[in-house]
């Protein structure tokens, strides 16, 4: 197992593009190889070891059994973990936004906040986070066809509106509440929301969203029958009819 740690250097103000923190790219290069690759800084070309720094294993190993660990605060630097495979990110502190976008494998496990666009067009691996999220977590970005395909998002805490937007696969489930419109023009996938929500599954063709808080349900959607989820009372919804949709959604009772 290797692990390498990255500690900001100072406060980063202008937001950091660093797509390049990942388990991939980590992984078969030295610490020295890795203070040199690039972050752009607005579009300004830096270096990751001109804000960061890196200590950690010299010995390079697989992606799987490569692990960083960011310490402190990751508020302003964007992209961290997009499309990695395997491995573990560990970030003691909050992150910035799009956070794992195109994440196909491994564990990024956030123990604090995460902005928006976390997991963005998600097909594979694990998020966890500790505190909230921000807006269109597993959300796909405007013209695409689906956000998050596969992969499952664990949030302690809320999450913000959007939630699982253009969700085609996979399972979000957020312990608080969900802003407006969570599910919108799903295809597909799980998400449960632990409190209240605003008008879940608008334009829903397919999918699962279960409400254990309360919700203002569109009229677009069919009242079916009642049913117990793990000994609660449910009202069955199927929907958007809008769309034809045969979505399911469940509010809690009571």
């Amino acid at each position: 197992m290797r692990t390498i740690t990255l500690r900001p250097l100072r406060a980063i103000g202008v937001p950091l593009e660093a797509e390049k923190i990942s388990p991939d790219v980590f992984a078969p290069l030295s610490l020295s190889q890795i203070r040199s690759l690039e972050a752009f800084q607005g579009n300004r070309r830096t270096l990751i070891a001109d804000h960061f720094k890196v200590e950690g294993d010299e010995a390079v190993a697989l992606v799987e059994e490569t692990t960083i660990r960011l310490e402190g605060d990751f508020s302003r630097v964007k992209r961290i973990g997009e499309n990695m495979s395997a491995g573990t990110i560990e970030i003691l502190g909050p992150v910035g936004m799009r956070a794992g976008s195109g994440m196909k494998g491994g564990l990024l496990r956030i123990n604090g906040n995460a902005d928006d666009w976390l997991g963005r067009e998600m097909r594979g691996g694990k998020i966890l986070v500790s505190k909230n999220a921000g807006n269109y977590v597993g959300s796909g970005y405007r013209g695409e066809k689906c956000g998050m395909r596969g992969g499952e998002i664990e949030i302690d805490g809320s999450a913000g509106a959007y939630l699982g937007e253009h969700m085609c696969g996979g399972t979000i489930h957020v312990s608080g509440n969900a802003g407006d419109f969570p599910g919108a023009v799903n295809q597909g996938g799980i998400i449960v929301i632990g409190g209240s929500t605003f008008l879940p599954g608008a334009e829903m063709t397919k999918g699962t969203i279960t409400v254990r808080g309360k919700a203002t349900v569109l009229p677009s959607y069919k009242k079916v029958e009642e049913i117990q989820i793990e000994g609660l009372a449910y009202q069955k919804y199927i929907g958007d009819l809008v769309e034809n949709g045969k979505g399911e959604l469940y509010v809690a009772l009571g």
